[in-house]
């Protein structure tokens, strides 16, 4: 005769999904598995292992709450072949909690498997990124590949992120007024040309790690100081449209900034090319070599005041003759 909590957890596991925290988490399953006992509680999880195939996310999740490690073979199936990207960031997720070794790595490359054949939302590669970090020794090209070659920029901003932290430099990615902040901004861009330029910045700067030179000889522990002139009314004037500035930043005292004060105003224009024609006029005035390439490639798409303003900002850039 089944205990009123095996009858309990059947109707949790058979109830429909009706999108409330308790079905969409499954903690409501979890906290049934760990009220059941002796053979009740192997018939439950043999109850939830035979339906993973079912895609739903939540059987994964209370497998892994109550340490299932039967699981494994059934999760990591899921997570490499369900046609669901929830269903295998649930079944990698599942499998990193449960300390898969059975040396596959069948949840990070599942993961990795996810991102590199562009499957998902922008929201499950931006989770998939995050939750691939946590694994392991995660394969890393798939993190610089998807940091700029991902459509979504939330994807490309999550892998930056763990670019940044699987190397130690989380603590000097705080704001963007750091010099890694300026770097990870541009990856927000949709000019690839920007997003490669800053990705070889931070390959740069890893490498450089790797080889034993500290945040400090990097000039990682620098910051834009946007509280005083001349980088507080470039700021303000980039943030506020109406006159004096309506047509152009603030832009006075930038070009005197010593070397990484300018090359971070630099950065900063450079990821604000494609949404405002202000900063075609500001890289043609501070004549910033570096924006001629996104400059070109922005043109193939720009239309209205910024394709007029990155037009003229290009031919000033190019032609040697214009002071």
């Amino acid at each position: 005769m089944p205990s009123a909590e095996f009858d309990r957890f059947v109707a949790r596991v058979n109830a429909p999904i009706r999108f409330r925290r308790d079905d969409i988490d499954g903690f409501a399953i979890g906290i049934g598995l760990h009220l059941l006992t002796g053979q009740e509680r192997v018939q439950a999880e043999d109850m939830l292992i035979g339906r993973l195939g079912t895609d739903d996310g939540r059987l994964a999740a209370a497998l892994a709450e109550v340490g299932c490690t039967r699981a494994i073979p059934a999760l990591a199936e899921r997570a490499a072949a369900s046609a669901s990207p929830a269903m295998r960031l649930s079944a990698a997720r599942a499998l990193l909690a449960l300390g898969d070794d059975s040396g596959d790595d069948s949840g990070g490359s599942a993961l990795a498997d996810l991102l590199r054949t562009g499957a998902g939302d922008r929201h499950d590669r931006a989770a998939a990124l995050t939750l691939l970090a946590q694994f392991p020794d995660p394969d890393l090209e798939v993190f610089w590949d998807t940091a700029v070659a991902d459509p979504h920029e939330s994807a490309r901003s999550s892998a930056t992120a763990a670019l940044i932290s699987l190397h130690g430099l989380t603590d000097y990615n705080t704001s963007y007024r750091d010099v890694l902040g300026g770097i990870h901004a541009r990856m927000f861009s949709p000019l690839r040309s920007v997003r490669t330029d800053a990705m070889s910045d931070l390959r740069t700067v890893i490498a450089r790690t790797a080889a034993g030179e500290t945040p400090q000889q990097l000039g990682l522990t620098w910051q834009a100081d946007d509280q005083a002139e001349p980088v507080k009314t470039f700021i303000d004037s980039i943030h506020n449209d109406h006159p004096p500035w309506a047509h152009r930043y603030a832009l006075d005292g930038l070009a005197a900034l010593p070397g990484p004060g300018r090359v971070w105003v630099e950065d900063m224009l450079l990821g604000l090319l494609h949404r405002d024609p202000r900063a075609a006029h500001a890289v043609a005035t501070l004549r910033v070599q570096r924006a001629i390439e996104p400059l070109r490639e922005l043109l193939h798409t720009a239309d209205g005041t910024i394709a007029t303003q990155a037009t003229t900002a290009l031919r000033q850039l190019t032609d040697h003759d214009t002071p």
